[in-house]
């Protein structure tokens, strides 16, 4: 008898969890009863005339199961007509609902098969609740296995974890009630926990959820012999049934009775088989000793409810759904491969007549291979010769923009050259004049200006020799050999060696320059007279610049140069910056071109960059510019 007890709490805490889930009842309204049923009849038939008929069949579910039946049935058939799936999915879920409480688990296992297509095409969330009721068929047959499977599938669904909290308890109750009846308490504890804290937040609002929670936990005080927390715990959920159990096991006869009397009265009320055959089990026995005529009553009760759960005709019943369900899914399977060898017929057919244009291509291919061959080779040659003259256009090009370049750079002091040259040619013939008339003060004057002249070719000549050698000097490739160097005394060499020289020539000169060398760099291996010939040029043009910027910066201004070593990954930085007047946005991706120079016309070839550029790519290195117009610049090289 225990156990038959604990397989009957299954149930009852499975109906009401269902209720929730899928057909939670509505209260008792009359006065919406008696305003809605009196119009249903004239209602257009669309969405809300199902939504109230769905309604009034969830008042009704605990009170006249008949009228439940009866306003499910007409909103299905409504659903059905204007397309309306939410709503034949909901009233099937409520019919399936009522006939699974009341033992009619064939009929509620067919409206679910129905539903859960549905559900699958509209509303995959909705497959949760009607795992829910599958599990309560199963339990009403008293199948563990199946009712185990199906919460499982309701918790493993792939909607589950985004449904609210209020929406998952349901399947946490069946969870935890299968696993207590199964006699697993660690799992049907933790579950029991999860329902406890959500008591404790919705606990005023969720009748229903208080109820469930404390009967579970009710089973399981009563399985650890609990038997006083048991009771309480029953009573709190208002489960007549569990509290006879309790008073069975302690021999308290009277309260046996009094119980299951009430547990039959809403059995009876709700026409719920298993909640009567339970109740008049209960009873028969207790009156088994003091009256045997209503003993013998109860036990009619008892049998008459079981027969209506588990008599044959349902067992036909539930055996024919099972047969229709494999019979749609041999059609199916059957329709699915008839559908699958028309595609591969189809696709081999496809196959042949591409085989078939595929042969033909070929045949025209090999007719045509001579003709389309020698057209190919007339092609290439013509390719040939084309990307022949290309190369020699682009190359003359380049020859042009060259030569354009040094024959400007050159044409400047030629000019020079040649001027002075003609005026000296007419002072010479002044000369000569002034001469034979004897005037010697004329010649005086003719004579200085000759030399003075002489003097300008003499500097405009050096001009173009420089301008020459820079450009042989850019044109001619090293022969010096890489060896191991001290960058930071080659830096340091050389910024002393440009700070000097520059003194030398121009004694009114004076910068500061600073160094800042990373001690832990070790020997490079590179060319060091090309790299001090790059150095030089940049601490050159940072002495300039700097020089340049006190004339206008006023006082306060330091002129200063600096160079930096540093370790940047697997490279070798010098930094080279100066605090002069910077190098304009416009103009500072030209600076590495040949001939281009921010200095006056005289005083730069415009090759020191260009020169120092192609050094340090030779280098296997990179050197690029930062530069803040106003504020400075800041050559860096990497190797």
């Amino acid at each position: 008898m225990f156990k038959w007890n604990f397989k009957y709490f299954k149930l009852f805490v499975c109906c009401l969890l269902v209720q929730y889930c899928a057909a939670q009842p509505a209260p008792l309204d009359q006065k919406y009863i008696d305003s809605i049923t009196p119009r249903l009849a004239n209602r257009p038939d669309d969405s809300v005339k199902v939504n109230q008929l769905k309604t009034l069949a969830s008042m009704y579910i605990l009170v006249d199961p008949t009228l439940t039946i009866k306003y499910t049935s007409q909103g299905i058939a409504i659903a059905e007509k204007i397309d309306y799936p939410f709503g034949k999915i909901t009233c099937l879920g409520q019919r399936a609902f009522l006939y699974a409480i009341t033992g009619e688990w064939a009929k509620a296992t067919a409206d679910v098969n129905e539903a859960i297509p549905l559900c699958e095409q509209h509303y995959p969330g909705l497959l949760v609740y009607m795992y829910n009721l599958m599990y309560i068929v199963a339990a009403t047959k008293e199948d563990d296995g199946e009712a185990l499977m199906y919460a499982q599938k309701a918790q493993n669904h792939s909607s589950f974890a985004a449904l609210p909290e209020l929406r998952k308890w349901p399947t946490y109750m069946q969870l935890g009630r299968m696993y207590e009846h199964l006699n697993q308490i660690d799992s049907a504890e933790h579950y029991a926990r999860i329902l406890e804290n959500y008591v404790l937040k919705y606990g005023l609002s969720e009748p229903d959820l208080a109820s469930n929670s404390n009967t579970l936990l009710g089973s399981l005080a009563l399985r650890k012999k609990e038997y006083a927390k048991a009771i309480n715990f029953f009573r709190l959920g208002t489960n007549y049934p569990s509290i006879s159990t309790v008073y069975n096991i302690l021999g308290q006869t009277d309260s046996v009775i009094h119980y299951s009397t009430l547990a039959l009265q809403n059995g009876e009320s709700q026409k719920n088989f298993n909640l009567i055959q339970q109740a008049a089990k209960q009873l028969s026995v207790a009156y088994h000793e003091t009256d045997t005529e209503k003993a013998y009553l109860y036990l009619n009760k008892y049998a008459a409810a079981k027969d209506s759960l588990y008599n044959s005709d349902k067992i036909r019943q539930l055996e024919s759904i099972k047969l229709n369900e494999q019979k749609k899914y041999f059609n199916l399977e059957k329709a699915t491969t008839a559908t699958r060898n028309q595609l591969i017929l189809l696709s081999l057919f496809v196959l042949l007549v591409s085989l078939v244009i595929f042969l033909v291509m070929l045949w025209r291919n090999n007719r045509f291979k001579q003709r389309a061959n020698a057209r190919l080779e007339s092609a290439y040659e013509n390719l040939q010769a084309t990307q022949a003259q290309l190369i020699q256009s682009e190359k003359m090009a380049s020859l042009g923009e060259l030569t354009a370049g040094i024959a400007h750079e050159i044409q400047n002091p030629l000019n020079f050259v040649n001027n002075f040259s003609e005026v000296n040619n007419e002072l010479i013939h002044e000369l000569k004049a002034a001469t034979t008339a004897g005037n010697m003060n004329e010649v005086l004057l003719l004579a200085n200006d000759i030399a003075a002249n002489g003097e300008k070719i003499n500097h405009h000549g050096k001009r173009a020799d420089a301008i020459v050698k820079g450009m042989l000097q850019h044109s001619q490739k090293s022969s010096g050999q890489k060896e191991p160097t001290d960058i930071n005394a080659l830096c340091d060499e050389y910024i002393r060696l440009a700070y000097h020289g520059l003194r030398a020539k121009d004694k009114s000169f004076n910068a500061e320059f600073k160094t800042d060398f990373d001690s832990s760099i070790e020997k490079v291996n590179i060319i060091p007279q090309n790299i001090g010939r790059v150095l030089l040029n940049l601490y050159n043009n940072a002495f300039y610049a700097v020089n340049e910027k006190k004339e206008t910066a006023g006082e306060n201004y330091q002129p200063t140069v600096s160079v930096q070593t540093k370790r940047a990954n697997d490279a070798i930085e010098i930094i080279v910056a100066d605090n002069g007047a910077g190098i304009p946005k416009t103009i500072v991706n030209k600076i590495f071109q040949p001939f281009f120079t921010t200095k006056p016309t005289g005083q730069g070839t415009g090759l020191g960059l260009s020169l120092s550029y192609d050094i340090i790519k030779t280098q296997g290195g990179e050197i690029k510019v930062e530069s803040k117009e106003g504020e400075g610049s800041a050559f860096i090289i990497q190797l």
